[in-house]
């Protein structure tokens, strides 16, 4: 399966859409955490955390791809 990913900013934040090529079903809505001049480190790890978070449910959906594909 192939996917359409479609990066954008919504404001100075990164956004991004990936959906499958074929149906058009959108698979994944993702978009940095905003951050304000004055947070701390807590805020940091947060945003840190968000993009472990994409890149294992990228790994996911592409790991199931994979798996369906071997039936």
């Amino acid at each position: 399966m192939s996917y359409q990913i479609d990066a954008r900013l919504n404001g100075a934040n990164p956004c991004l859409e990936v959906s499958d090529a074929n149906s058009g079903a959108v698979r994944l809505i993702w978009e940095y955490p905003r951050a304000a001049a004055d947070e701390g480190e807590a805020r940091e790890l947060e945003r840190e955390a968000a993009i472990e978070e994409l890149f294992r449910r990228l790994f996911l959906l592409t790991t199931q791809d994979y798996l369906r594909s071997q039936r």
